[in-house]
């Protein structure tokens, strides 16, 4: 019941029903199938087990930070970590791969405030060698004093948070991007309660919208394919094509933005896969010749360039045949599973849920259930 909520995404209360059904048609091997409220103890007893327990203090920790924020003056600086010497190879990291090292709530944050909390979690693991974040304002500071106090931690920006950075620069004072935008927003509005309602543009963001390009992109891609072929389309649908008339006009700009989005993305898929080196770059040009060899727009050669010469500047900071991780996306995979165990009450601000973060981290076994049951009481 615990792995439902933690793994597969199934509500509190669903968790209840899914044994029921699952008991059911077992022809009741279960005398008795536990409420859902037992779940929630349970997850929030292993979750302050996780969090609380003794960590291997060493010199080769890597610590994940970000700052989770809901409704409400409080938010939470979450520490997760993984050993560098653990880091999986080939693949992205998982949750299953990291342990949680700290959970502090704050109604307010800046450099200082990060700092300080920072030099407390070095009791838990030791002076980490490296942290890696997405260079919030307050965390960028915090982490930059730490950093001054303790010279063998090194840092590293989170390689999506890059990308989208330089696709912003590249895009927010493009005039055939901002007018796309524009025509997507109203024909979004113009279609939504038509027959074509299906086709109609996804909603963009007014926050990290340059994370989420290729949602808008791909849209557009597959809405003009359908459009050169309208024997797809109804009679009562042809009506209100007119709406995207101004989508055919964009055909070679989205190619050109196509390009930029393959650049994005083998950058991102390359530093989660093989991390940060310090011959990584070289590895990066050698995947650009090999996978995208005849990019056509100078934007996205721009692009390619900047971001070899991003993973070079970040690799100087590796020694010898050291690995260090480029991606903090886990760290966002985390909130989001977070949000989806509070769901309507995320809306009042956190609860006690927030403890849900530490039973999604790591490997729940039976041992370790027993464990974080014996040793943490529902008074704790």
């Amino acid at each position: 019941m615990v792995q439902l909520v933690s793994d597969a995404s199934v509500s509190l209360r669903g968790s209840e029903r899914v044994l029921n059904v699952v008991n059911n048609a077992m022809n009741q091997p279960l005398s008795a199938v536990p409420s859902w409220f037992s779940v929630r103890s349970w997850l929030l007893r292993i979750g302050y087990y996780n969090l609380m327990k003794d960590k291997q203090i060493a010199n080769d920790w890597c610590w994940i930070i970000d700052h989770t924020i809901q409704l409400g003056k409080t938010k939470f600086l979450l520490v997760l970590g993984v050993r560098l010497s653990e880091l999986p190879e080939k693949r992205s990291l998982q949750r299953s791969d990291l342990e949680i090292i700290e959970l502090l709530p704050v109604t307010t944050s800046t450099g200082e405030i990060v700092y300080e909390q920072l030099e407390k979690i070095v009791s838990k693991t030791g002076v980490p060698r490296l942290i890696v974040s997405d260079n919030g304002t307050d965390v960028k500071l915090g982490v930059a004093k730490f950093r001054k106090e303790h010279i063998g931690c090194v840092s590293i920006y989170d390689i999506k948070h890059k990308t989208a950075c330089l696709l912003k620069a590249e895009l927010s004072n493009n005039k055939e991007w901002l007018e796309f935008t524009e025509h997507a927003s109203q024909a979004k509005k113009q279609l939504q309660q038509t027959a074509l309602s299906h086709i109609a543009p996804p909603n963009q963001r007014s926050k990290s919208r340059y994370m989420n390009l290729e949602i808008l992109v791909d849209w557009a891609i597959k809405t003009l394919t359908a459009l050169e072929i309208k024997n797809d389309f109804k009679p009562h649908e042809t009506e209100q094509l007119h709406k995207l008339a101004w989508l055919p006009a964009c055909k070679d700009k989205l190619d050109e933005w196509t390009e930029l989005l393959q650049v994005a993305q083998l950058a991102e898929d390359n530093v989660r896969q093989e991390c940060i080196t310090r011959e990584g770059y070289k590895v990066l040009e050698v995947q650009f010749n090999v996978n995208l060899p005849e990019l056509k727009s100078s934007t996205a050669l721009k692009l390619k360039n900047d971001l070899i010469d991003f993973v070079r500047i970040q690799g100087q900071q590796c020694r010898d045949n050291e690995r260090l991780l480029g991606s903090s996306e886990i760290i966002e995979s985390t909130f989001g599973k977070q949000k989806n165990l509070e769901q309507q009450y995320s809306k009042e601000g956190f609860t006690s849920l927030i403890l849900g973060i530490g039973a999604s981290i790591g490997t729940l076994t039976i041992d370790t259930v027993k464990q974080a049951l014996h040793s943490t009481p529902v008074k704790k």
